[in-house]
């Protein structure tokens, strides 16, 4: 009777201890099955969020935010990647099965210089490479933000923006009340409301640097981030150079595709960097050789120069435009103009690109340099 009790006595926590134990490998086998469904890839030298997701058959710029979340105890600052690290992929929203996806084989490059287009005289052939078609179409070819179409001024007429920098590249910095600040914000709300403009009047608009998130913003402090790609839907290089000849190129494979259209041209917006003492009005450059390139460029001065003098007669205007061989005006085809709104770096200049109104002017201010400029073109 005593052993029988025991026993039992000794048997009873024993049974806890392993109704416990199947308890906990059951939770362990729960989540391992919930990760296993999901598809893993390991960052390898190069790779970024943008990078792996294109790689993988997703829209990078519509899964990105997935992929953070479901990694984001392996995610370093700015959104960088471990070397090495095994990461999920996002489980996909639209069910579409593999078999399902049809991906076109790279084309062939495919060299070309046209001569109707006049270029800078040391600019080399254009390469264009189509890539590789993803599952679904990207669906911000052309950004649609005008709420409502207010004439046909610029009916026919074609328009590459590019905001400066993105992505990785912040640009130039500074800060405001101890929070910092980035050209590459107040650029890209500058060239998206110059975008609604130009569509408010039938221009087609193409955003060679696009933000999933950032839409026009009135606010005075513009948070950053690092999540913009370039068109269309493609991870920003880090690298200085290559990133410039990505937003240019893909300028160039949308020029051939947009072949038809008699009048096509870029604008690239930026703001500079002196130092905080050198106060500066917007100016422009032009690439050398290039025509139509200066033309666009002074009538943008021009505009500027008549606005100063209607709305602040006693200041004076001290914009400039000059010719300057930048890597992205070089490359581009199309004509481009390249405007530098300010310094952010000089209390007053920034004062003025952190009101929104002020940034709602110069976007208007460039559409009419860009009305006048269509219209001369006839």
């Amino acid at each position: 009777m005593f052993v029988g009790v025991c026993v039992s006595v000794f048997l009873h926590p024993m049974k806890i201890r392993l109704i416990f134990l199947l308890f906990s490998l059951c939770i362990v086998s729960a989540l391992s099955a919930q990760e296993d469904s999901l598809r893993t890839v390991v960052a390898q030298q190069g790779d970024g969020i943008y990078k792996i997701l294109r790689e993988n058959c997703y829209e990078a710029k519509d899964y990105y935010h997935d992929f953070l979340e479901i990694n984001k105890d392996k995610i370093q600052q700015e959104d960088q990647l471990i070397l090495g690290e095994t990461y999920f992929l996002p489980r996909r929203r639209d069910e579409v099965k593999p078999e399902h996806i049809v991906v076109i084989d790279t084309l062939p490059q495919q060299c070309v210089k046209p001569d109707s287009v006049p270029l800078a005289d040391s600019l080399p052939p254009v390469c264009v490479v189509d890539t590789i078609v993803k599952p679904k179409p990207h669906v911000n070819i052309e950004l649609r933000i005008a709420d409502t179409i207010k004439g046909t001024t610029l009916k026919g007429a074609v328009f590459y923006l590019i905001a400066g920098h993105g992505g990785p590249d912040p640009g130039a910095t500074s800060y405001v009340d101890g929070v910092m600040i980035s050209e590459d914000e107040y650029a890209y709300d500058i060239t998206l409301r110059l975008a609604r403009c130009i569509e408010e009047l039938s221009g087609k608009v193409y955003m060679i640097i696009d933000d999933p998130d950032d839409g026009i913003r009135d606010g005075k402090i513009l948070k950053i981030d690092y999540d913009e790609y370039y068109y269309p839907g493609f991870e920003i290089s880090r690298d200085k150079n290559q990133r410039l000849i990505e937003r240019a190129d893909a300028v160039n494979k949308l020029f051939y595709a947009n072949k038809s259209a008699k009048y096509q041209r870029v604008v690239e917006i930026h703001l500079d960097s002196r130092p905080d003492s050198q106060r500066v009005d917007a100016f422009f450059y032009y690439c050398h050789g290039s025509t139509k390139g200066k033309a666009l460029a002074e009538r943008m001065y021009n505009i500027f120069r008549q606005k100063y003098a209607k709305f602040q007669p006693n200041r004076g205007y001290f914009g400039t435009v000059e010719e300057r061989n930048l890597l992205v005006i070089k490359r581009v085809i199309p004509p481009a103009a390249f405007m530098e709104a300010g310094n952010i770096n000089n209390d007053r200049d920034r004062k003025r690109l952190l009101d929104s109104n002020n940034r709602q002017a110069l976007a208007k201010w460039l559409c009419e340099a860009l009305v006048k400029d269509y219209e001369a073109s006839k």
